[in-house]
């Protein structure tokens, strides 16, 4: 394997993957995923292996929204096309979402997620914010702090990454 593909393994998977289990994602639970970049792609792939039963993903690029689509996808939205949450929500019949992955965006992108997430939903974070002096959320939207909404996020810890092989010599 070339080493440069090698690298993007070890952020993008376990990034990707980190990210489903902040949230927490178990079977037929439906999923917004914002930002299908690479990490985003791989929260899609593992929401796909968690048994998710509806994954939407938000994203606009043509190759992206080709292999989210092949690794499980079920809706895209496009934010270019008005609101996240208001897609979600027409495309969910009312209700939102289970989970929310932010995987891309900007401080501004919380409030999409509070918007799309059901009452008693997990919002989980693993994109880096770099620039902003504030995550902007709401606080109706969030139910003045009583919808039983969660925000979680972080980076993914070191030890999440097991061997594949176990090697031991027997002397």
């Amino acid at each position: 394997m070339d080493p440069a593909e090698a690298t993007m393994i070890s952020d993008m998977i376990p990034t990707g993957f980190h990210g489903v289990e902040l949230a927490e994602l178990t079977y037929g639970e439906d999923v917004l995923i914002i930002g299908i970049g690479p990490v985003g792609l791989m929260s899609v792939a593992g929401s796909a292996f968690r048994g998710a039963g509806r994954i939407l993903a938000v994203g606009t690029r043509p190759n992206c929204v080709a292999l989210t689509k092949e690794y499980g996808s079920t809706d895209i939205i496009s934010y270019k096309d008005g609101s996240i949450d208001k897609q979600v929500m027409e495309l969910t019949n009312g209700k939102g979402v289970d989970k929310v992955i932010v995987a891309g965006g900007n401080v501004d992108t919380f409030m999409e997620a509070v918007k799309s997430v059901k009452p008693g939903g997990v919002i989980s974070n693993v994109n880096y914010l770099g620039s902003g002096e504030y995550v902007r959320i709401s606080r109706e939207d969030w139910g003045v702090g009583m919808g039983h909404v969660r925000i979680t996020g972080g980076l993914m810890p070191a030890d999440l990454i097991k061997p594949v092989v176990t090697i031991s010599y027997n002397d």
